[in-house]
């Protein structure tokens, strides 16, 4: 299995780092997404800085990249349940420090729920349950994430799961948080203690959100309007 397993990792994170809304908006807008509002390579930056219709096939390819390696660990070369749990966790690392961008990249959710839905698909029910709450109730898809996020080892407890399992979902954790913390840029001035705060509970360096989603690079070139 070793080999096998060696190859398939190695090729999920080259899966992973194919760099979706990049690539989207280059073709779409001519431009570096990471130089456009958030400056993530995430869907929600292809939503607010590119076009709002091409956050559904971004969104899709980047769950397919997390689903296509797991399922064909599980349902093809019938892996173990940790061997799964690396591959997907190859994935999600290929998609939050892309090869192709110099190791940057976006924040993993949606490479990490195609990898859950084979994985873990009761623990990923769990997170989306916590994540649209907090969209719904608190106004605010960060908090929701991160809280998501952290509930999927404890559900895995809950749900009494082999113990491999769910270290491979506090591993997932730990990518999802140190990507937040990194964020692929520079700590501004204020402080990394309160940045850290920020990026981690908000993912951004700031308080304001308008401000942060809407933000432009220094020079005067901008994308045409979205559609």
């Amino acid at each position: 299995m070793l080999p096998w397993l060696i190859l398939l990792t190695i090729g999920a994170y080259l899966l992973g780092s194919v760099p979706t809304s990049y690539i989207a908006g280059r073709l779409l807008r001519g431009v570096d997404i990471r130089d456009y509002g958030s400056g993530a390579v995430s869907g929600s930056n292809v939503f607010h800085s590119v076009a709002r219709w091409a956050v559904v096939p971004v969104g899709i390819f980047d769950i397919l990249k997390g689903l296509a390696p797991v399922a064909l660990a599980c349902y093809v070369l019938h892996f173990d349940i940790w061997a799964q749990g690396v591959v997907g966790l190859a994935a999600i690392a290929g998609h939050n420090w892309s090869i192709f961008l110099g190791f940057s990249g976006g924040r993993g959710l949606s490479t990490m729920m195609g990898a859950l839905a084979i994985l873990a698909p009761w623990q990923l029910a769990v997170f989306i349950a916590i994540w649209v709450l907090g969209i719904v109730v608190l106004r605010n898809s960060p908090i929701g994430a991160i809280i998501g996020a952290i509930s999927l080892p404890l559900a895995s407890l809950v749900l009494r799961e082999p113990v491999e399992l769910t270290l491979c979902l506090v591993a997932i954790l730990l990518l999802l948080v140190m990507k937040r913390l990194l964020a692929d840029r520079a700590t501004p001035s204020g402080g990394w203690r309160r940045v850290a705060i920020y990026r981690l509970f908000l993912d951004r360096d700031i308080p304001h959100r308008e401000a942060w989603i809407h933000g432009t690079p220094s020079h005067d070139d901008k994308p045409t309007e979205k559609k």
